[in-house]
């Protein structure tokens, strides 16, 4: 009998945490703990539900079905400080809320899947549009953000698909993931230059967002940032951002040029996927490698130019390229992903091989040679292969500028000032000179270790060639 009732409880706890599972997908849980230490008393007021404070009171639900809804700015004498988590949630009918001046805070969903709700002014006191505050208001057409606020939660505006533009205050860091996502009808938006991230999907499917201004405060793109923008037509990537993420641009398709900056080091995969408007690009001898399928099936690229920095070019990355007549690889040790469709305009007329009918450029026995012989591929040779220059700073050649290379040089010149023979190569000799007066000194040690500590603060111009034209 014991057994019996055992597995009974263990059914009944089962089926009630099923229950209460599915309960939660369908009603959000509101927190009903107060800040630690707080004592509140939780009463009816009007069409509201409130957690009365010792010194303020909360908006905690609106139980009404008003269209316009004003909300108080004080009660029983305590000021109305605070919207509390999910207090207008899926409100269907309302259509306007005044909010009064006294609110200093909108706690997450407040607003949520309020589906009528036209327009709203946050008040100036508010700092925080937390997560998904007004995610699902597809009536929204302008909001007032005040100069306050200086952080917006994830998905604060998702699916907001009537609003047609914003204007993000000048304290904004950060933009994160799919803050404006799905927002169909934005056409506009102003980014400030306090902004340092973009954040993943932050833009995704906005299809009406025709230009975007990205401030050069920013250093990185998110995963599919600005994927699915179909009428984006022109962006200004500043020197200032150095990562594009993984599909950050795919199916822009009205995107006729880009412009890719050398502070750039990484290209995600699939960044420039399906931009099929896409006429050129200019990749910088920063950028490493051309990533999985990183320009397939941009049907109007003509040409494109591989620096010779780029190590290796991926998987299907110039893949139904259906317009591309040349492409330059300046790398003669550049590793090409080993496939026909690599670098390809299309299938043959049997579908069993892909064909490319422009001309490869590179250098005599280059990968690039090797790949277009393999292939079946023109070829034209530039000659033979440059021999590499070299990196400033970089006296070990170790391909990082950092201490060790200021070591090299200080070891080096306590022999020469006191008439010794340097133990440098022409070419550590020619790395070590970084101030270029012909001689090698503390200086040039006192150069590298400026940059070096530029570099591990976080400095996005990785060359220290170019960093010394600004900085000597």
């Amino acid at each position: 009998m014991k057994i019996k009732k055992l597995l009974a409880s263990l059914l009944t706890i089962t089926v009630m945490g099923a229950y209460m599972s599915a309960f939660a997908e369908i009603f959000p849980i509101r927190s009903i703990t107060a800040n630690a230490g707080e004592n509140f008393a939780s009463k009816e007021y009007g069409d509201f539900t409130i957690r009365q404070f010792s010194n303020h009171i909360e908006i905690d639900k609106y139980n009404g079905e008003s269209t316009e809804v004003v909300i108080p700015s004080e009660i029983d004498g305590l000021p109305v400080t605070s919207i509390g988590d999910s207090a207008f949630y899926k409100c269907i009918n309302l259509k306007s809320v005044i909010i009064p001046n006294s609110v200093t805070s909108i706690d997450d969903w407040a607003f949520k899947n309020c589906t009528s709700l036209g327009s709203i002014t946050i008040p100036s006191g508010v700092t925080n549009i937390p997560e998904e505050t007004f995610s699902g208001c597809t009536s929204l057409t302008s909001i007032t953000i005040p100069d306050s606020v200086t952080s917006i939660g994830y998905r604060a505006f998702f699916r907001c698909s009537s609003l047609a533009s914003i204007t993000l205050p000048s304290g904004v860091a950060n933009i994160p993931e799919e803050t404006f996502s799905d927002c169909t009808s934005l056409t506009s938006i102003t980014i400030p230059d306090s902004v340092k991230s973009i954040g993943n999907s932050a833009f995704n499917g906005c299809q009406k967002l025709a230009s975007a201004n990205i401030p050069d405060s920013v250093t990185t793109i998110g995963v599919r940032a600005f994927s699915w923008c179909f009428v984006l037509k022109s962006i200004t990537i500043p020197d200032s951002v150095t990562s594009i993420g993984d599909y950050a641009f795919d199916g822009c398709k009205s995107l006729t040029s880009v412009t890719i900056p050398d502070s750039v080091t990484n290209i995600g995969d699939y960044a420039f996927v399906n931009c099929t408007g896409l006429t050129s690009v200019t990749i910088p001898d920063s950028v490493t490698n051309i990533g999985v399928q990183t320009f397939s099936w941009c049907l109007s690229l003509t040409s494109a130019t591989i620096p010779d920095s780029v190590e290796s070019i991926g998987d299907y990355a110039f893949v139904n390229c259906t317009a591309l007549k040349s492409i330059t690889i300046l790398n003669s040790k550049c590793e090409i992903y080993d496939a026909d469709y690599t670098i390809s305009n299309g299938y043959d007329s049997d579908g069993k091989f892909h064909y490319f009918d422009g001309t490869i450029y590179g250098y005599d026995n280059s990968t690039a040679q090797a790949y277009a012989e393999k292939y079946n591929r023109k070829f034209v040779s530039l000659g033979k292969a440059p021999e590499p220059e070299t990196a400033i700073g970089d006296v070990n050649g170790d391909k990082s500028v950092d201490s060790s290379d200021a070591a090299v040089v200080l070891a080096d010149y306590s022999l020469t000032s006191t008439g010794k023979a340097s133990l440098l190569t022409d070419a550590q000799k020619a790395a070590a000179d970084v101030d270029n007066d012909g001689k090698i000194d503390s200086s040039d040690a006192s150069y590298i270790l400026q940059f070096y500590s530029y570099i591990s603060t976080g400095g996005t111009v990785t060359n220290m060639a170019k960093w010394l034209k600004n900085n000597s």
